[in-house]
């Protein structure tokens, strides 16, 4: 009866499970189907169409799905409702450059869309799974994906930052990989369960080396050089997918390996964390002031982002699982779906001007040639450094908040002086766009496939200002993150 019950049960879970199977299966073929008609001469604009349509019907059928929580396997793959969130905030990732993307591309773009669907595939695959194995797999055809994404332009400079990225890529591969072993000979497992809580040399060597390579993917100091010549050398689209897609893939997966594969560790993740992030925080801030190359810094900017995101990390491993874990993790939660346009869009604005290598004095009157595009920038800019009646306002307030609530209010006021730093650098942007005099008024494009995707992610960055009441719900989605410790 109990064998029966079991196959049941098990026949049950697999049915429940197929339907989020199909998303990646229609992404799959729609991949092919883009790589076949490449054979004939059509217009990338097809193709990107092609591309956003099937991305668009994948996250429909994830969010159509009526089941609350579906486990296969040996937790392989969990399907929850927090799994789901970052999934959508993933595909939203992908949605965002797939028009954008249209300028960059000179030739075969079925193979870049192409790519970049495969990749979409890795990345859910690295969501929904509780598995070290599938997590590292998928991962790593995620990287694979962006290796060739990122060299597409074909140039020097787009070749020469690829090339960084894929051996810096390996580097941290080559971590991850003995951080899986060790892991395994501390725990018998590769599933983060309950039942892998130990505390053992093996495991602080696995912390130690999981850390490291992830950190890569992450960009968190001293582990984020890679990412700043990868992001100013790749293409615009490119650059704002490597700063959001794949950093906020990398931090789910950290959360979910450390706060809960190594919930006996707390104490040493949350020592750790604490120097990461204050260093990630300070180092990246104070680089960012001396920049005078737009796009590095915004890469600097994104180091100290991801200093702020691992907050939470560290908060979680202070407290440990309660109400205050739940609050830090729904708040990074939000500063993730914020994140996506605050700086996605911050890159696309790149976009606005004719020249391979931006400079911050090459946006000088940008406010005179298209006032509404300025002021949409300016409100990006405005978001990350945390300025109120924006989204990144919204977010830093609930992160540092649940600082203060775990009583680490001295980390709050670390992490709000460094906010304060960024002020400086973004609104000296700001000052060049609105006051000084343009260089040269005929290197601004200011075609709608610019202007467009700055202009409305300005216009989501006010309105996830006032979505106030997100965070209470996602404080109920947050204890999804510890479901396979025996129900948490």
């Amino acid at each position: 009866m109990n064998i029966f019950s079991s196959i049941t049960y098990t026949l049950h879970a697999a049915s429940q499970a197929s339907l989020y199977y199909y998303p990646l299966i229609f992404l799959g073929i729609a991949a092919f189907v883009m790589l076949a008609l490449g054979i004939r001469n059509i217009d990338r604009k097809v193709f990107a169409g092609i591309t956003f349509t099937a991305v668009l019907i994948s996250m429909i059928m994830i969010l159509l799905d009526p089941y609350d929580e579906v486990v296969v396997g040996n937790n392989a793959l969990l399907f929850n409702r927090f799994t789901m969130f970052f999934a959508v905030i993933l595909i939203i990732s992908v949605l965002y450059i797939i028009f954008p993307a249209i300028r960059g591309l000179k030739s075969k773009p079925e193979i870049f869309y192409a790519t970049l669907l495969f990749v979409l595939i890795g990345m859910l695959v690295s969501a929904f799974s509780y598995n070290l194995i599938i997590i590292f797999v998928a991962f790593e055809a995620v990287s694979l994906g962006t290796y060739v994404l990122a060299g597409y332009g074909k140039q020097k400079r787009h070749l020469e930052a690829s090339a960084k990225y894929f051996f810096t890529g390996t580097i941290g591969t080559a971590f991850t990989v003995f951080g899986l072993s060790f892991f395994y000979t501390a725990t018998g497992t590769f599933s983060l369960t309950s039942e892998v809580i130990s505390s053992s040399p093996a495991m602080l060597i696995a912390l130690i080396f999981l850390l490291i390579g992830f950190g890569f993917k992450l960009a968190i100091f001293p582990m984020h050089q890679w990412a700043i010549d990868a992001y100013d050398g790749t293409e615009n689209s490119v650059s704002a997918f490597l700063s959001t897609g794949t950093k906020i893939l990398a931090f789910m997966i950290l959360i979910k390996i450390f706060l809960v594969g190594f919930a006996g560790d707390y104490h040493d993740i949350f020592l750790l964390f604490v120097i990461l992030s204050v260093f990630s925080m300070t180092y990246a801030n104070l680089a960012a002031l001396s920049q005078n190359n737009l796009k590095r810094l915004l890469a600097y900017s994104s180091v100290a982002q991801a200093g702020y995101l691992i907050l939470v990390i560290a908060l979680v491993g202070y407290t440990g699982i309660g109400n205050v874990a739940y609050v830090a993790i729904a708040a990074g939660m939000f500063y993730s779906l914020v994140y996506i346009f605050m700086k996605g869009g911050s890159f696309l604005a790149m976009n606005l001007v004719n020249r391979e290598s931006v400079s911050v004095s090459d946006v000088a009157g940008l406010a005179r040639k298209s006032p509404v595009t300025a002021l949409s920038f300016a409100i990006l800019l405005m978001g990350l450094a945390g300025i109120p009646f924006t989204g990144g306002f919204t977010a830093k307030y609930y992160l540092f908040l649940s600082l203060i609530e775990g009583n680490l209010w001295w980390l709050a006021v670390i992490a709000i002086l460094n906010s304060a730093i960024s002020v400086f650098y973004y609104f000296r942007v700001i000052m060049f766009m609105f006051w000084k005099e343009p260089i040269n008024e005929d290197h601004f494009n200011l075609t709608a496939y610019s202007k467009a995707p700055v202009i409305a992610s300005a216009v989501i960055m006010v309105a996830l200002f006032f979505f106030f009441y997100l965070l209470p719900t996602l404080n109920n989605i947050a204890p999804g993150l510890f479901a396979t410790m025996g129900g948490i």
